[in-house]
C-alpha cells in the first residue's frame, strides 16, 4: 500500500478549513469530509424537521380559526398539505443519501455518532 499525502497549504499558519495540518493522510482526509458532509446533512434534516412541525401547527390553526371562511380553510389545507409532501421530499433525500452513500462504501450518513459530536 502507498500513502497519499495532500498538501492544502497553509492559510494564517494553521492549514486551511477543517484539514488543519500542513498534510494529511488520504484516509483522514476522507474521513474528516464524511464527517462534515454527515454534519451539514444532520443538521439540514433537524431544521427540516422542526420547519415540517413549524408549518403543520400553522395549519392545523388556521384550519380551526377558518371559522367556515372558504377561503382560509382552503389555504390551511394547502399549508398541510405543503408541510406533508415536504416531510416526504425530506425522508425519500434521506434514503437517496444513505444508497449513494452505500454504493461508494462511505458511511455518510451516521445519524447517533453525528448528533453526539455536533455539541462538541
Amino acid at each position: 500500500m502507498f500513502n497519499l499525502f495532500i498538501n492544502i497549504g497553509r492559510i494564517g499558519g494553521e492549514g486551511l478549513g477543517p484539514f488543519a495540518k500542513e498534510a494529511l493522510g488520504f484516509a483522514e482526509a476522507v474521513g474528516k469530509l464524511q464527517d462534515i458532509i454527515s454534519r451539514v446533512i444532520a443538521v439540514m434534516t433537524i431544521a427540516g424537521g422542526i420547519w415540517f412541525i413549524f408549518q403543520f401547527i400553522v395549519g392545523a390553526y388556521g384550519w380551526i380559526t377558518s371559522g367556515g371562511n372558504k377561503e382560509s380553510l382552503k389555504n390551511a389545507q394547502d399549508r398541510i398539505v405543503h408541510a406533508i409532501t415536504g416531510l416526504v421530499i425530506l425522508v425519500a433525500a434521506y434514503a437517496l443519501i444513505s444508497i449513494f452513500g452505500s454504493l461508494l462504501g462511505l458511511p455518510i450518513l451516521n445519524p447517533w455518532e453525528t448528533l453526539s459530536k455536533i455539541g462538541q
